[in-house]
């Protein structure tokens, strides 16, 4: 009977367990999605920190990027592409990650990120790894395709 009741408590504490990653892993979804569709795809951008720990690290593809930095490089977006707009269209969570596949779009009638103003439209679509701790971001990994991106604004020949 002893070893029938140890048993029981063992799958119920796993059970539990499981329940209560599932609420982590769905509140951290929701954060990630108001973060794309918010925060970036309606210029919310006062607030970025309110889903990023202050010690967050965005590794690029040269260096890793400090909150700051990736924060200034959304604004540099957002001045490109005033009328910007993220869709989230899957997000999916794994232990203390979530992955987040979206598609942003907008006209480049401002400069910023390095482009003159084009007056095209623009759509590109990335996808971004998020690992969060106590319920913000504080490290991410993303992927798009730039060389679409300058060859939409009218900055590099179509091939």
């Amino acid at each position: 009977m002893r070893k029938l009741v140890i048993s029981f408590m063992a799958v119920l504490t796993c059970m539990t367990s499981a329940a209560q990653q599932s609420g982590v892993q769905e509140t951290n979804k929701a954060v990630a999605r108001a973060f794309f569709e918010q925060v970036l795809g309606q210029g919310q951008l006062d607030h970025y920190p309110d889903s990023h720990a202050a010690g967050f690290v965005a590794h690029g593809a040269s260096h890793d990027y400090t909150l700051a930095e990736d924060m200034a490089a959304a604004k540099e977006e957002r001045a490109a592409m005033p009328d910007m707009r993220v869709k989230v269209n899957e997000l999916v969570a794994e232990r203390d990650l979530v992955s987040v596949f979206w598609t942003a779009f907008g006209t480049n009638t401002g400069k910023g990120m390095g482009f003159p103003a084009t007056g095209k439209h623009i759509t590109v679509d990335g996808m971004t790894l998020f690992r969060f701790r106590d319920g913000k971001m504080v490290e991410e990994w993303s992927v798009y395709d730039m060389l679409s991106v300058m060859r939409q604004a009218g900055l590099l020949a179509a091939q």
